[in-house]
């Protein structure tokens, strides 16, 4: 018999004490829990690591998103991989797994240094700054060039307040059931928001479709844009359409900036509290690059900046949790999970466990030295989820973080004046309040060379 709580105590907890809530969940009556929500399906909890293994890599028929999910988030991201289902999904996940190669994502290494570089300029010892509004606005920047190059540059602020109206909307139909159910084109003020931002992308997003078609792959700049607009199936020869490559953008767009962002924020706080872990960091960035910007082919010599970026994601996923959806009732040892159950699965929960961790909630980034993750059992630290639809950008998401964090990190030591709190009942992990830090630029000292 699977376990069940109260939906209104969920509710209630929830506000209080956010995403350790489900741990709290966890500890009183196990892994596996289910609340019944009026209006809604039963909720079911799942914090084991074998059973997220198992129903998210090897179950048959895979599980999909939920119908609920896909309604609130089917008008803002289209057909895209994140909403698409099927064959239909599969058939984008082929054309765009080439386009998100290690070889082809590395040739934005470079423009993200560039922009970070050109970020710190404006900073100067002393200043305050709020680090999460920090950095949403520089991945918001690299996110920008990195799938519409120079032809967003004079329209920057035109996608920032589309992204801005898109993510508003979205933001409160996640905290409210009511308005989650109600039609897209319903007269409320949020949804109306939401639309507002969703039309403005789309507009600009065509007219980049149809400048690129008419000046052709060879003059278009190699950003996302074209490679996703140019990218053929290697079998059957065929290419995306425009309706499908806005699709795909404005899923990459939203998900490349704000996850990132999430991450470095979270990254710098812990930094803050662990000042032992930044000057590791610190000596390892002064040994290897002594100065100069980070490249690409740095990343593989600078084992604890990466470490580093594994750990807080173990702490402090972007994504927290994942929702999936039975087609068919799944049979697991507590009982039975009917079709049309919505599953929620917990990163967050799983990768704080310490029945695989050892100080499990501690900050340890040499934990991730001399193949620790090849020998983590399965499903145990999965931020970017697992299984099929695992996260495409994964990559290009790690390679940014490292890359930013190496470039900032060895002009500027940020102190922390507010303490980081995680707003609850949002989707990513992010701040309740803006998290003020004060810069400390650092004066470089050469490595003078050993005879």
């Amino acid at each position: 018999m699977i376990p069940q709580f109260s939906f209104f105590e969920l509710q209630r907890q929830f506000k209080q004490h956010g995403p350790d809530f489900v741990g709290q969940l966890q500890a009183k009556y196990g892994d596996v829990f289910v609340t019944r929500p009026p209006l809604l399906p039963p909720l079911y909890f799942v914090t084991d690591r074998l059973l997220s293994h198992e129903l998210l890599v090897r179950q048959s028929p895979p599980l999909e998103k939920p119908k609920l999910l896909r309604r609130v988030t089917q008008s803002s991201f289209g057909n895209g991989l994140f909403t698409s289902m099927g064959d239909f999904w599969r058939q984008q996940r082929k054309l765009m797994q080439p386009v998100f190669h290690h070889g082809r994502i590395g040739r934005f290494a470079e423009r993200m240094v560039h922009h970070t570089e050109q970020r710190l300029a404006g900073w100067h010892d002393g200043d305050l700054v709020t680090i999460d509004g920090e950095m949403h606005a520089l991945t918001f920047t690299i996110v920008v060039d990195a799938l519409f190059s120079a032809d967003a540059g004079e329209q920057t602020d035109v996608v920032a307040r589309a992204m801005h109206d898109l993510g508003l909307g979205l933001a409160a139909q996640s905290k409210s059931l009511p308005l989650a159910l109600l039609p897209e084109w319903a007269p409320l003020p949020a949804l109306r928001q939401k639309r507002r931002g969703a039309q403005t992308l789309s507009r600009l997003v065509q007219a980049m479709i149809a400048e690129r078609r008419a000046i052709g792959e060879a003059d278009s700049p190699p950003d996302l844009l074209s490679m996703l607009l140019f990218t053929r199936d290697v079998d059957t020869g065929e290419q995306m359409d425009a309706q499908q490559i806005q699709d795909e953008l404005v899923t990459l767009f939203i998900a490349g900036h704000e996850t990132t962002a999430v991450l470095l924020a979270w990254i710098w706080v812990l930094l803050t509290k662990h000042p032992e872990v930044e000057t590791l960091l610190y000596e390892e960035l002064v040994t290897v690059l002594n100065g100069r910007s980070p490249t690409l082919n740095d990343l593989s010599q600078l084992p604890y900046t990466q470490g580093i970026v594994k750990e807080a994601l173990r702490l402090y996923p972007p994504a927290w949790f994942l929702f999936r959806e039975p087609a068919e009732p799944i049979t697991i040892a507590a009982g039975t999970i009917a079709a049309g159950s919505i599953l929620f699965l917990f990163p967050y929960t799983v990768q704080r466990d310490g029945r695989t961790f050892a100080n499990a909630t501690s900050f340890c980034p040499e934990r991730w030295v001399d193949g620790f993750e090849r020998n983590l059992p399965k499903g145990a630290y999965f931020p970017f989820g697992m299984g099929s639809r695992v996260c495409i950008g994964n990559g290009f998401a790690t390679m940014e973080a490292q890359l930013l964090l190496a470039t900032i990190a060895q002009r500027f030591h940020l102190e922390a004046i507010d303490e980081a709190q995680i707003v609850s009942g949002a989707t990513t992990l992010g701040f309740a309040k803006p998290v003020r830090v004060r810069l400390e630029e650092r004066v470089m000292l050469p490595i003078l060379a050993q005879e």
